[in-house]
């Protein structure tokens, strides 16, 4: 018998007011998963993750995680669940220590992980624990992003742009994060960048104009040339 897929999105539409975004968008996540969404910028990859985490409403479709429907429940119930989102860009709050930003994390969440084992995936952040998350540079904040979202946990993790903006350096260090990551939660990665997404990636789905127009294995997909024909490369 096959298992029940821990993240099921079946036939999903998300309008931002009458603009339709996504239209019938599908796809499953299973355990030990790192699931990539591929697209060109405006292709709705950002949107499905909102609507995923409940930020945005599902006109039409279902979505289920663990089994159960929660296609009209709200954010927090979502990440009480085990689903947590890891959004695009590095925001932090002025004034606040490193330690002061997973502190409000793990405050949030009622199955903290503790600093220590979060922090073997980024060491670097354990040398800046007394340090203002706002003097750290592009890719730490990143690390911190991911690490804050990693404190809760989580079943299933939604990533967009991890390594968006970031040294060489740090791209390798978050690749190798995400490879380890996958032993103990699934992940649904939205990432432009090729290399990172077939580097951990399992499966691929690749968005056009806000529907699924490819999807399989992700390096069969990269070998035949389709990802880089879709993305223009």
């Amino acid at each position: 018998m096959t298992p029940e897929p821990l993240l099921a999105v079946k036939s999903i539409d998300v309008s931002y007011g009458r603009t339709k975004v996504l239209r019938g968008v599908s796809l499953e996540l299973g355990a030990n998963e790192v699931v990539c969404i591929i697209g060109r910028n405006g292709a709705g990859k950002t949107t499905l993750l909102r609507a995923l985490m409940g930020v945005l409403p599902v006109r039409k479709g279902e979505v289920r995680l663990l089994g159960r429907d929660v296609t009209g429940w709200k954010g927090h119930r979502r990440a009480h669940m085990g689903l947590s989102w890891v959004p695009q860009g590095s925001s932090v709050f002025p004034g606040l220590s490193v330690e002061d930003h997973l502190g409000i994390a793990s405050r949030v969440s009622e199955r903290a992980e503790t600093h220590q084992e979060v922090m073997t995936l980024f060491p670097v952040l354990s040398q800046r624990l007394s340090q203002e998350a706002q003097t750290l540079s592009g890719g730490e904040r990143k690390m911190l992003a991911i690490a804050q979202g990693l404190v809760s946990r989580p079943k299933v993790m939604l990533m967009d742009e991890p390594t968006e903006g970031v040294a060489p350096v740090i791209v390798a260090q978050i690749r190798s994060a995400l490879s380890r990551l996958v032993e103990v939660c699934s992940i649904v990665l939205v990432e432009q960048n090729v290399d990172t997404a077939l580097a951990v990636g399992t499966r691929a789905y690749v968005l056009e104009r806000g529907a699924v127009v490819e999807k399989g294995d992700m390096r069969e997909l990269h070998d035949s040339g389709i990802i880089r024909k879709r993305l223009g490369l």
